[in-house]
């Protein structure tokens, strides 16, 4: 099969971006979800942590970010503070900031970069709006965001997870769903994650471990974004995808640009101190009486503080990075691809690669097509290599998918 050349693409930087260092938290060996939540207290009732890494109820979702955000701002209500210091313009600093403005406080919001969203990023492809960071609205039944969404009149579409168009390079493609939930109740959850995967992959016979395995690769690495030895046993009880999701096919542009109005918001703006003491809180030059920092986990690692970090909470930041998730989206002149009923593709190889696609056609009016990888395959992929050969080497492995749903050796 001769590949077809897209005619415009964008290629994800997320692990290589200052201010992200990847693409959403994700919990090493160790942690558990206790530290999500010592991690979300006040310090001192002048600084207070919020985004979705310090969403003990769910995270690595944008409505994580809004919510961990709205109870900062709560807390931050429940001091004599007035004035009041946002770290970051994504979705937690976004949500603090109005919630603050709206019972009367004076809120100012620092933003590193040149644009609000901080990990949700709507770009122009073409005449089109692609998302190149967070796209769906996950968990909608109970997403304030997806509330807004209606509210606003936003086009959504619904993204059925269960029911990806899926293929695999070696055959047939197994009961990938019935094949994680049976690892998630047999594996020995006392053991590392690694270590326990391994053993229970070695109780099983062929056909099952090689069910396990593409069950891994993409319902549990495709969705923590870390290989194996990096990730905490818990991880396998965090919340993920598939409960009602919809996506928003004019990009979620549309809500950051609704929870920014009329916040007093200052771009270009990195932060590199905090101090607090009994008296008020220090942003860099910045007076204010207490201060809600957004920052994803990494960028807070780096931020001076003055008094440190309480002990508690440093040891707790250790258990955390950032997973390695990156996206193409990918425009041609015609879809050549087979249709899915709602756009969800899997494909499923060894080694894993661009394992996820989301069909945006339909909803867009144009033939695009966005892929997901990540962990190791992020470095397989990317290093060294420019935004059109990645582009290509994922025409490729989607073409490898299309030609296995086909079922045609020739490819």
């Amino acid at each position: 099969m001769t590949v077809p050349r897209p005619i415009a693409w964008h290629v994800t930087r997320w692990c290589d971006d200052p201010y992200s260092q990847g693409a959403y938290s994700a919990m090493l060996p160790g942690g558990d979800v206790s530290l999500r939540r010592l991690l979300s207290t006040p310090i001192d009732n002048r600084l207070f942590l919020a985004g979705e890494a310090f969403n003990h109820d769910h995270c690595a979702m944008t409505h994580s970010a809004w919510d961990s955000g709205i109870r900062a701002a709560d807390a931050v209500a429940g001091t004599r503070a007035r004035r009041v210091i946002v770290i970051g313009a994504g979705f937690a600093g976004l949500s603090a900031a109005r919630a603050l403005q709206a019972q009367g406080l004076e809120v100012r919001v620092l933003e590193a970069r040149n644009r609000i969203g901080g990990r949700v990023n709507s770009v122009a492809l073409g005449d089109h709006t692609v998302d190149a960071g967070a796209a769906w609205l996950q968990h909608y039944a109970l997403n304030p965001l997806a509330r807004r969404a209606e509210q606003l009149g936003l086009e959504r579409r619904p993204t059925d997870f269960s029911q990806p168009l899926a293929a695999a390079w070696d055959g047939p493609v197994p009961d990938i769903n019935g094949a994680y939930e049976r690892l998630k109740q047999a594996i020995d959850r006392h053991q590392p994650l690694a270590q326990g995967i391994d053993q229970y992959l070695a109780t099983l016979n062929a056909p099952e471990r090689r069910a396990a395995r593409y069950a891994i690769d993409a319902n549990l690495i495709l969705e923590a974004g870390l290989p194996l030895d990096q990730l905490s046993t818990h991880t396998l009880d965090e919340e993920g995808v598939g409960h009602g999701d919809q996506f928003l096919p004019q990009g979620y542009r549309q809500l950051l640009e609704d929870a920014a109005s009329g916040l007093n918001i200052h771009l270009n703006h990195p932060v590199q101190h905090v101090a607090w003491d009994e008296h008020g809180v220090w942003v860099d030059a910045l007076n204010a009486d207490a201060c809600i920092c957004t920052v994803p986990i990494p960028v807070l690692k780096h931020l001076h503080f003055t008094p440190g970090l309480p002990t508690a909470y440093r040891e707790a930041l250790a258990f955390f990075t950032m997973g390695r998730l990156e996206k193409v989206v990918l425009q041609f002149d015609q879809r050549w691809w087979p249709v899915s009923r709602d756009g969800y593709l899997r494909w499923y190889d060894r080694p894993a690669n661009w394992g996820e696609w989301l069909d945006l056609t339909d909803a867009v009016g144009a033939p695009l097509i966005a892929g997901l990888i990540a962990g190791d395959a992020v470095d397989r992929h990317y290093r060294g290599k420019p935004d059109e050969q990645i582009a290509l080497q994922a025409c490729e492995k989607l073409a490898a998918w299309a030609c296995a749903i086909k079922g045609n050796n020739d490819c």
